[in-house]
């Protein structure tokens, strides 16, 4: 995902998709860190990141690896493409991916244009509650990353069925369920960005 939003913001000539209403964000985002960029998406057991899309779809991340946004060094600066500045939209990207590659239940009801769509509709989301600022351009390219050529081969090249990740990351909770090295987000006291 990196070379494809690098390239639709460098070339600039991608359609952005305009911001929408968003759907709803609930529950608690759990990140543990595992190494350099690289953390475990580990779901809250009584309370866990909880996405509905504007058409009623509920989507609930499973235990993961993750990088956060898959955002270039380069851009990373501009404001809008921290890794982890939009999180639970990526981390929502991520387990689409996640689940069309392990052929876990639900992944032959989301299309390709479903995932971009939906990543959208979390930042569209974010920006609607106040926990992130209006920025419609960075909203708008990172749609537009995710909707690349090679984004595409990516998602079409799933499912394989093998290297999935939720039992082993499940297992983490078990290793080390509380500590320094957890972040954590509670979507049901949304915090107002300032």
């Amino acid at each position: 995902m990196a070379v494809s939003l690098s390239a639709a913001a460098l070339a600039g000539c991608a359609t952005l998709a305009q911001p929408g209403p968003g759907g709803r964000l609930k529950g608690k985002l759990i990140v543990q860190w595992v190494g350099e960029n690289r953390f475990a998406y580990l779901p809250d057991p009584k309370d866990p990141l909880t996405f509905v899309t504007t058409d009623n779809r509920a989507i609930i991340p499973q235990p993961m690896y993750t990088d956060g946004g898959s955002i270039p060094p380069i851009l990373q600066p501009i404001p809008g493409f921290s890794p982890w500045g939009y999180g639970p939209a990526y981390i929502v990207h991520d387990w689409l991916f996640e689940q069309r590659r392990c052929g876990y239940p639900g992944a032959d009801q989301i299309s390709f244009d479903d995932s971009a769509r939906i990543l959208g509709e979390v930042i569209d989301t974010l920006m609607r509650e106040g926990m992130v600022p209006q920025n419609p351009q960075a909203r708008g390219l990172i749609e537009a990353g995710v909707r690349t050529p090679f984004a595409r081969q990516l998602w079409d090249a799933a499912p394989t069925g093998t290297n999935c990740q939720t039992p082993a990351v499940a297992g983490l909770r078990k290793a080390a369920p509380e500590g320094p090295t957890v972040v954590q987000i509670d979507f049901s006291r949304p915090r107002r960005f300032r």
